[in-house]
């Protein structure tokens, strides 16, 4: 297959590199400070691995995602690996009709020392988009991926499932730097905590180390989307308060 791969620069968009290198790639980032290849428009889809950084009041600034889309030639279709919040695909859907467009979220972590460092060690794959979104891509990402671990839902579920899992790492972290403070406080080790506590085999050991870590949560996923999803949850109008207290004490630990 030929494939563009958009954002080939970034930690997601170096990943879809590296798991499609057996086939013929046109790679395209912004930072090549060059127009879109003419080549894209003969490829059999493209991958779009853009950021979505925050934008002031916590959004996710979608305007590297839509320029994207707007260069792509209407008969490409569109397998975006970016973390987008919910109802992206489907309003893509209404501003460009004519376009196929699927969301497999990418679930790579970036840390040093993370179990998941490329595309194809993840264990599962969520594909959303519309049914005949999901019956083009299927096969293709089968090229690539065991075809038994693809979930298929509809995209706003995909979407959705992304946030859920990076908010619960956040929700896990800002438990765990809680209980590492009672414990300084009232004189018992963390460390020594965490053991008694993770032998209850319910417990995974994930993102409940503290020692050669800073405090709270920081980098480049975590924070943006929670900033995003209470930020889009709020225009919904629903206050998420939990999450905002989650984000207000990640604030406190990080000081």
């Amino acid at each position: 297959m030929k494939v563009a791969i958009i954002g080939y620069r970034g930690v997601v968009g170096s990943a879809q590199m590296r798991l499609w290198a057996g086939h013929d790639l046109v790679g395209y980032d912004t930072a090549d400070g060059t127009p879109y290849p003419a080549e894209i428009a003969g490829c059999d889809f493209a991958v779009v691995c853009v950021p979505t950084p925050t934008v002031p009041g916590g959004g996710a600034d979608l305007s590297y995602l839509r320029r994207a889309l707007g260069q792509l030639p209407d008969g490409v279709p569109v397998l975006i690996r970016s973390t987008v919040p919910p109802g992206t695909v489907d309003s893509i859907g209404v501003t460009w009709p004519d376009k196929l467009v699927a969301h497999a979220p990418e679930f790579i972590c970036e840390r040093a020392g993370a179990r998941i460092r490329e595309s194809a060690d993840v264990p599962w794959m969520l594909l959303g988009g519309t049914p005949a979104a999901r019956e083009f891509f299927r096969p293709r990402l089968a090229e690539v991926y065991p075809d038994d671990r693809i979930h298929e839902w509809p995209a706003i579920v995909a979407e959705l499932a992304k946030y859920t899992a990076n908010l619960h790492w956040a929700a896990k972290v800002t438990f765990v730097n809680e209980m590492a403070k009672i414990c300084e406080a009232t004189g018992a080790q963390w460390e020594q905590v965490r053991e008694a506590w993770l032998a209850d085999p319910r417990v995974a050991r994930d993102y409940t180390a503290m020692d050669g870590f800073p405090p709270g949560f920081g980098g480049p996923c975590l924070p943006k989307d929670l900033a995003a999803l209470i930020a889009e949850s709020l225009d919904a109008g629903y206050e998420p308060e939990f999450l905002i207290a989650i984000e207000d004490a990640n604030a406190r630990f990080r000081r």
